[in-house]
């Protein structure tokens, strides 16, 4: 039994760019016909909208690629695929992203709130590459609350991984996107078989 509370709980989003989530980013083209179907964006904004309200701590775990990320030399076929988008671009840590990879502005309010944690960027898809993990130890949180982007690609792997690490784990799976109605369900499969809950934004809601 999932029983989330704002004490020990977090709301963790992968990924909350335009380059997959709004109209004019790199990948768009490839999600739109599932984020109009699943209402991705609304759902996102319901979560976080609820999530302020009720007390809970929001973690970001983005995506980022800079120009020396270009010359990885193994890679497979999900890293191919966003450096032939050429999404997530920014020039180094230091500097904004392209309007492409930068944060979805109904969701930036949330995002640039002062309690929110937004970890280094992952590379990959899980958050072996970034602090993720690290940070939500150091707020004392043994749950969490995920939703994002891709849905079978960074939002699974973060749902695996956190499982692993020890994290009781609810996914909120209309709140995710995909590249295809065949991938959505094959990560919603896999939500089901792994998280401690998979629920839609109304069930997640009322079980905050």
């Amino acid at each position: 039994m999932f029983k989330p509370n704002p004490a020990n709980t977090a709301i963790v989003i992968t990924d909350p760019q335009n380059d997959f989530l709004s109209p004019g980013g790199r990948g768009y083209h490839l999600t739109k016909a599932n984020i109009k179907q699943n209402n991705t964006l609304a759902n996102l904004e319901l979560l976080l909208s609820t999530a302020r309200s009720k007390g809970y701590q929001l973690f970001v775990s983005p995506h980022f690629l800079y120009p020396h990320d270009y010359d990885w030399q193994f890679t497979g076929n999900e890293q191919e695929m966003l450096i032939s988008l050429r999404v997530y671009q920014k020039l180094n840590q230091y500097s904004p992203p392209t309007p492409e990879a930068d944060y979805v502005p109904t969701l930036a309010p949330y995002i640039w709130d002062k309690t929110t944690v937004i970890a280094t960027p992952h590379k990959v898809a899980s958050p072996q590459t970034n602090d993720l993990v690290y940070q939500l130890r150091q707020r004392r949180k043994e749950q969490v609350i995920l939703a994002g982007v891709l849905s079978n690609v960074c939002v699974e792997s973060h749902m695996r991984d956190l499982i692993e690490n020890g994290f009781k784990t609810a996914v909120v799976y209309d709140a995710t996107a995909t590249i295809s109605e065949n991938d959505f369900h094959a990560a919603v499969t896999n939500y089901r078989a792994f998280s401690s809950a998979t629920w839609t934004t109304r069930e997640t809601i009322s079980n905050m």
